[in-house]
């Protein structure tokens, strides 16, 4: 049997599928966000002709677990939470775009929670929160504690990191503890910015932005700081010895990482074996170098990439499969069941404390298509 997860990214699309065992992968392939977003065909030929025979497709924010023929417009709506009245940002709608061709194709696909909405996140760390961390982000964390525990011959449910996603846009921070996601910091609450994100936003400068586009939401990170433009993460690398700004603007998002380490130290109840860093950036061996040496220097916590196991496709997408041979009762069932993915309820927005926050409205004004 075939098992495909899909990533879709910042900067790219990406897409695993093996067939039985991660040894043998038999589509990996990665195709820029912009180029989805403009002409979602390419990407999903590539998946229909995997002929997988379950799919774990791209969530968005997250979604309960539900196969993809349910999918209703406020279903995909809640995937992006993108204004109708907004700008039209390339990796969101390349997303919807995808989503509705894989339903119109009938495929066997399915859609997965965001970190907020795994019931083995204790209630009292939800709210006022949407995103703890995106669905793909579950699906990282499946990677890393898939690696561990192969890593040291261990059940899942001996299983104890924290994991740290280093991506071209977001960052975030997972706490895992006995094999189960406990909490989570994602990319729009990270504490310091992530390479293209001002993540964490000071109360005072959105209120002073008013009615901000969430363009905004992709701006004001680590490479706009340093040339207020978006340059490859590799030439940022290099230039950090270099150039004051660019050091500066790497300060800034390693210290957020360690803070957000720190964060997620308080909430476990044992000390977490190591830290699994994954993620674009995580691959730029300057910048990994850096965040290993400042964790162990910090924290005395060992830290590590993930020992994947494909060519091209990032960490999320290898993590989705993984999760979609586990909900096609494949080699992988426990690692599913013990994330507890298929009693995940509810939507990401069902944990807001303000009075006049009203969801129908709220959705009846975001994009489904």
């Amino acid at each position: 049997m075939r098992f495909l997860g899909v990533d879709p990214g910042t900067k790219s699309f990406d897409v695993c599928c093996f067939e039985d065992d991660v040894d043998n992968v038999v589509l990996d392939i990665s195709i820029p966000s912009e180029e989805v977003a403009m002409s979602p065909d390419e990407i999903f030929k590539a998946i229909k002709s995997a002929n997988a025979d379950f799919i774990v497709g791209p969530s968005g924010y997250g979604l309960e677990f539900k196969h993809i023929s349910k999918f209703t417009d406020r279903d995909v709506a809640l995937t992006t939470l993108d204004k109708i009245d907004d700008v039209d940002i390339p990796v969101l709608k390349g997303l919807r775009r995808l989503l509705w061709l894989m339903k119109e194709a009938n495929l066997n696909a399915y859609s997965i929670p965001g970190i907020i909405q795994l019931p083995t996140i204790p209630l009292h760390r939800k709210f006022n929160k949407i995103d703890m961390g995106t669905a793909d982000k579950t699906c990282v964390a499946a990677l890393a504690i898939w690696d561990q525990a192969r890593e040291y011959s261990i059940n899942y449910s001996d299983v104890n990191l924290i994991c740290v996603e280093i991506g071209f846009g977001y960052n975030a921070a997972i706490a895992i503890e006995n094999g189960k996601i406990v909490d989570g910091i994602g990319g729009t609450i990270f504490p310091g910015p992530g390479y293209l994100t001002l993540s964490l936003m000071d109360g005072e400068l959105a209120y002073l932005l008013g009615n901000f586009s969430k363009l905004k939401l992709f701006q004001g990170g680590a490479a706009w700081i340093a040339s207020k433009d978006i340059i490859d993460p590799i030439d940022f690398s290099m230039k950090i010895d270099l150039d004051e700004k660019f050091k500066l603007a790497w300060n800034a998002m390693l210290e957020g990482i360690l803070k957000a380490v720190s964060m997620e130290l308080i909430v476990l109840d044992s000390r977490p074996r190591e830290v699994i860093v994954t993620g674009r950036l995580s691959r730029v061996d300057r910048l990994f170098k850096d965040i290993k040496t400042a964790i162990h220097r910090k924290f005395n916590l060992n830290t590590r990439r993930p020992k994947t196991f494909t060519k091209i496709a990032k960490d999320v997408a290898q993590g989705a499969a993984l999760i979609a041979n586990g909900i096609g009762n494949g080699k992988y069932k426990n690692l599913t069941d013990n994330l507890d993915i298929r009693n995940a309820k509810g939507t990401v927005l069902d944990y807001i404390g303000f009075p006049d926050f009203n969801v129908d409205y709220v959705v009846k004004n975001l994009r489904s298509s």
